[in-house]
């Protein structure tokens, strides 16, 4: 699921709605579930790193909706992430390495061309970045998982706070027999 906010253990209360679209068509039970389907739930617990004490973060998913259906789900966040691999369109520099050239918005460049058009600022002509995610997910580091007091499964770290990050793909699980 590609979160659509960022949430933070201790920042980000419990009771927080939250929200993502589904990375890829997934197979729930026996539903098809498309790809860009919207998963809505709520983060459960939510504690920071203080002193000795562990950062706790728990998001269950609820239902996800699409097109012409929904579907009830009961999943939890699994400390599973798929990292960014690169950029399939890399921000353009704003000045050419050669000053003299034409190219790349060299000082003799009209700046009407669309290579000198700013990379970010959210106009309609910006060139997005669009991460292209790597195959296998990763594991978060120095986080497990425990169980919460309503029966789900919640990240625990006793390092650092836990971070999740808005546009990041991460992994849910949930058992089927859950929801029959």
């Amino acid at each position: 699921m590609v979160l659509q906010q960022s949430v933070e253990a201790g920042k980000t209360p419990a009771g927080t709605q939250v929200q993502g679209k589904l990375a890829a068509a997934t197979q729930f039970y026996s539903t098809l579930i498309p790809k860009n389907a919207v998963a809505s739930g709520v983060v459960v617990e939510s504690e920071s790193k203080k002193g000795k004490d562990r950062a706790r973060l728990a998001i269950r998913i609820n239902t996800v909706s699409w097109d012409g259906g929904w579907y009830p789900l009961n999943a939890y966040l699994i400390p599973l992430y798929y990292a960014a691999a690169g950029q399939a369109l890399p921000n353009l520099p704003i000045e050419s390495p050669d000053p003299n050239s034409r190219t790349l918005n060299g000082p003799n460049q009209s700046s009407q061309s669309p290579m000198s058009r700013p990379s970010s600022g959210g106009g309609s002509e910006a060139i997005p970045d669009v991460a292209i995610l790597s195959s296998r997910p990763v594991r978060m580091r120095n986080v497990v998982l425990e169980p919460t007091s309503n029966g789900g499964i919640a990240l625990v770290s006793e390092h650092a706070n836990i971070k999740l990050f808005k546009m990041t793909t991460y992994v849910f699980a949930a058992e089927e027999s859950s929801t029959k």
